[in-house]
C-alpha cells in the first residue's frame, strides 16, 4: 500500500470520524462517496461500490463506538431508546448485508440516494419537541430501526443519517436527545453488516486500517464540539451533507 494511499484513507477517516461526533451519524453519508471520488482523483486505483461499502461498514462501526463511548456519560443518552431502535436496526442491517450481494453496483447507489432523499425531505418537517419518554413507543421504534436497518445493510452505512430525521420528524425528540443517541444506535445497527461485510471479503484490510484510526481519533474530538454548536446549524449542517451526496451521485 503506498503512502497516497494510506495518506487519503486517513484523512477520509479523519473526516468522517470528526463528522459522526458533531453531528451524531456515522459519517457514511460522507465517507461511502469520498472513497469512490478522492482516490482517483489523485492518480489512485478507483475502490468498486462493494468495496467502498465494505470500507465504510468498517469505518461507521469504529468512529460510532468511538462517539458511544463518550455519549452515554451524557445526561441526554437514553438507554431504552438505544437498545430498542438499535436492536431492531441490527437484525435489519444483517439482513440488508446478505441482501446486498445480490444487487448490483447501481441499484446499491440508487439505494442510498432515495434514503437521502427522503431523509432530506424530513429535515423540513418542523415539529414541536417534546420532552416525554419514548415507553409508549417501543414497537415502533424496534419496526422502523428494523426498516433503517435493512437499508443501511445494503449500503454498508450506520443509518445515522436517516435515523436524525426520523426521530426528530416522527418521535418528536429534541435535538440534543437525538444527537446523544442517534451514534449510539448508529453502532450497534453497524455490527452485524461490519462483520458479514468483513467474512464477504468486501473490506480490505490495509486500507480500512488508516480509515479507523482516523475515525477513532477524531470522532470523540467532534462530539465534544458539538456540544457547543446551536441545534439550528447542527440540523443545517446535516441538511447541507444530505445535498452534497445526493449531488454527487446523481451526477
Amino acid at each position: 500500500m503506498d503512502i497516497a494511499n494510506m495518506t487519503i484513507m486517513l484523512l477520509i477517516g479523519v473526516l468522517g470520524g470528526f463528522i459522526s461526533g458533531l453531528i451524531g451519524i456515522g459519517g457514511a453519508i460522507i465517507i461511502y462517496p469520498a472513497i469512490l471520488i478522492l482516490p482517483p482523483l489523485i492518480g489512485i486505483p478507483a475502490y468498486s461500490a462493494y468495496i467502498a461499502s465494505g470500507l465504510t461498514s468498517s469505518q461507521v462501526f469504529f468512529s460510532t463506538l468511538s462517539g458511544s463511548l463518550n455519549a452515554r456519560k451524557q445526561p441526554a443518552f437514553s438507554p431504552k431508546l438505544v437498545i430498542y431502535m438499535g436492536g431492531g436496526m441490527l437484525i435489519g442491517s444483517m439482513l440488508g448485508a446478505i441482501l446486498a450481494s445480490l444487487f448490483n453496483a447501481t441499484f446499491v447507489n440508487t439505494v442510498y440516494v432515495i434514503i437521502a432523499i427522503l431523509a432530506l425531505i424530513l429535515m423540513f418537517i418542523k415539529v414541536k419537541p417534546t420532552t416525554q419518554e419514548t415507553k409508549s413507543k417501543p414497537l415502533l421504534l424496534i419496526i422502523v430501526g428494523f426498516g433503517i436497518g435493512v437499508i443501511s445493510g445494503i449500503v454498508g452505512a450506520g443509518g445515522a443519517f436517516i435515523i436524525i430525521p426520523v426521530l426528530l420528524a416522527l418521535f418528536k425528540l429534541p435535538m440534543n436527545t437525538v444527537v446523544n443517541n442517534s451514534i449510539a444506535i448508529a453502532f450497534i445497527s453497524s455490527v452485524g453488516a461490519f462483520f458479514i461485510k468483513l467474512m464477504q471479503g468486501y473490506i480490505p484490510v490495509e486500507s480500512a486500517i488508516f480509515l479507523i484510526i482516523g475515525s477513532i481519533i477524531f470522532a470523540p474530538i467532534g462530539l465534544k464540539v458539538g456540544k457547543k454548536v446551536p441545534d439550528s446549524i447542527q440540523r443545517g449542517m446535516l441538511i447541507i451533507l444530505i445535498v452534497i451526496a445526493i449531488i454527487q451521485f446523481i451526477i
